[in-house]
């Protein structure tokens, strides 16, 4: 039995009284599957069906997991852990199995097989259960929109995917915008037939040619986004193995993040998740946390703020996407600052498995770093936009001048609360021209 804290992470720190917890019990066949945790050091990504070099491009690299990925921006990550990514309080105490606590932290690690897999799924389905029960989330049909940059060789990842967001029980909707960055300029390749009888129904938008992710996303106008409630922008070397979206849209229902993400394991055990520690699955029986700060690997985004974070997307560089990733984060943290929403920017536990396959940083000029000139303020334009979108929500967001000027990027090798000089003038070490990579 577990004994867990139904609310996600983040309200751990609130009052006292707000605090419920439930019991939940696995079924008998789940610990039957899950027996295999006994052996749990000897399992690596050859007792996976799907290899990684099914999906990744030759020479991809094969990275070790760090604590953050040194890339020339960070020396030390310090205290950030504590902060921005969200643990467990130290006076809350969960009666959890041993077999559960070693398949949470059997998942977290990178590990996976079939039992493995089922285990896990059990667990989710109980706990959303159970969550259901005690804080029903509100009931409706969701719209999403799913834009994937797509390598050919990982078109069998993709349909994979698709077919576990098919099977969502709520009904919701997903459509997709395929952008196929390995082909040539406007020459679509051709899918096979089955793949093309599964996806074409579902397909909003396909676009052939080599670009950067800002590249794609520009080609998102507001009007094209607008009738869907959630953009996701997932790379596409990323597996739903231990993903459940009727978990994550539980999440997404109870709590109302302007943006979210799921949790992220490496392909197998050691190798390379987020590069971000506070997105990573986590060891802990939390099922969501807040964060400051979400990672472009896969964020879900209303499509309420897409109109300012496009406008952005239109004054940056396009070969680097640290700038939208930094917006993206920095709209929900400064909505939160204004009153107008208590969990802006949730990470939901429920893990996608990350190849880490980097193919379209190969034989391109697309580039993992910030650029100085990128990291301008909010801009009058983006403030209004803002203030129409989320006027609603609060009076306090209403007022552009709320808005304008507001920190965008993040400052490298700071603790996050200092991550924001005012107007976005940062102190990068080895700073240089745009384009230069970091």
């Amino acid at each position: 039995r577990i004994k867990m804290n139904l609310m996600p992470c983040f309200a751990i720190f609130g009052s006292g009284s707000r605090r419920s917890s439930i019991s939940l019990t696995l079924p008998r066949a789940a610990f039957a599957a899950a027996a295999v945790l006994a052996g749990l050091p000897r399992l690596d990504a050859s007792a996976t069906s799907f290899a990684r070099d099914d999906y990744c491009p030759v020479s991809a690299p094969d990275e070790p997991d760090t604590s953050l990925l040194q890339i020339g921006r960070f020396s030390t990550v310090g205290a950030e852990r504590d902060t921005d990514f969200c643990a467990p309080s130290p006076e809350e105490t969960f009666n959890i199995t041993a077999e559960v606590r070693r398949l949470i932290g059997t998942v977290a690690d990178g590990n996976w097989s079939k039992p493995i897999e089922t285990a896990w799924a059990d667990y989710q389905d109980k706990t959303l259960l159970r969550f259901q029960a005690v804080r029903p989330a509100p009931t409706r049909r969701l719209r999403i929109l799913v834009v994937v940059s797509l390598g050919q060789s990982a078109l069998p990842m993709l349909v994979y995917n698709f077919k576990k967001w098919s099977k969502n029980k709520a009904g919701d909707t997903f459509n997709f915008v395929l952008l196929h960055f390995d082909a040539e300029e406007g020459k679509l390749p051709t899918l096979p037939a089955d793949v093309r009888e599964l996806l074409m129904p579902h397909v909003a938008l396909r676009h052939a040619g080599p670009g950067c992710k800002v590249d794609f996303w520009k080609r998102l106008a507001p009007d094209f986004v607008a009738g869907y409630d959630y953009l996701w922008l997932p790379d596409d070397d990323l597996r739903m193995d231990f993903f459940d979206w009727d978990f994550y849209r539980y999440h997404l229902l109870a709590y109302n993040p302007l943006v979210s993400q799921p949790s992220v394991v490496g392909w197998a055990p050691k190798r390379r998740s987020s590069d971000w520690n506070f997105v990573r699955a986590t060891h802990s029986s939390n099922t969501s946390w807040v964060t400051r700060k979400i990672e472009a690997m896969t964020p879900v985004i209303s499509t309420k703020i897409w109109p300012a974070i496009f406008s952005r997307a239109w004054s940056v560089n396009a070969s680097n996407c640290f700038a939208i990733e930094g917006i993206i984060s920095n709209i929900a943290n400064e909505a939160k600052a204004l009153g107008c929403f208590e969990t802006p920017l949730l990470v939901v536990n429920t893990p996608m498995r990350h190849a880490d396959c980097r193919s379209m940083n190969k034989g391109s000029h697309c580039f993992r770093g910030y650029v100085v000139e990128d990291c301008f303020g909010m801009s009058e334009k983006e403030a209004d936009l803002l203030a129409q979108a989320l006027g609603g929500e609060c009076a306090a967001a209403k007022d552009p001048k709320a808005w304008k000027g507001k920190c965008v990027c993040f400052q490298p090798g700071t603790h996050i609360d200092r991550a924001c000089p005012a107007q976005g003038k940062l102190i990068f070490p080895n700073a240089t021209d745009a384009g230069a990579r970091q």
